[in-house]
């Protein structure tokens, strides 16, 4: 099971969610910046934030989920959410696809909606 709450933290909507597809993903986010020196030297410098990571969960959801889905991104897309994952880990964040692709992967008898759609979210936890 997969929770999301928004807006944090006078939730007013949860969206619960199956548990997302294998290969959920967690790492640190950097910035990357280039400078070049007066003598046209290239430097890179990588500058960790602070340990916030950024993760990436795949969903395969029945036709009918995906529309709600939907619904509560268009609504609360730019709010501070806490996420509940399949692991219990609690995040809060921001979700940062932009936009939010459902790619509409089969027919499913038996599905509500009869048919399957995926959608990748990326989220990073607030400092």
């Amino acid at each position: 099971m997969f929770k999301i709450d928004a807006p944090y933290p006078g939730y007013q909507t949860t969206i619960i969610l199956p548990s997302p597809n294998w290969g959920d993903s967690v790492q640190l986010t950097t910035t990357l910046s280039s400078m070049r020196a007066m003598d046209g030297t290239l430097y890179t410098y990588k500058k960790p934030k602070k340990g916030r990571k950024r993760l990436q969960w795949d969903f395969t959801l029945a036709r009918n989920k995906a529309l709600e889905l939907k619904a509560f991104l268009k609504v609360y897309y730019r709010c501070i959410m806490r996420i509940t994952d399949h692991n219990n880990n609690v995040w809060i964040g921001y979700l940062q696809n932009n936009p939010f692709e459902f790619i509409g992967e089969a027919r499913a008898y038996g599905f509500p909606g009869g048919e399957t759609m995926t959608i990748t979210l990326e989220f990073e936890e607030k400092e």
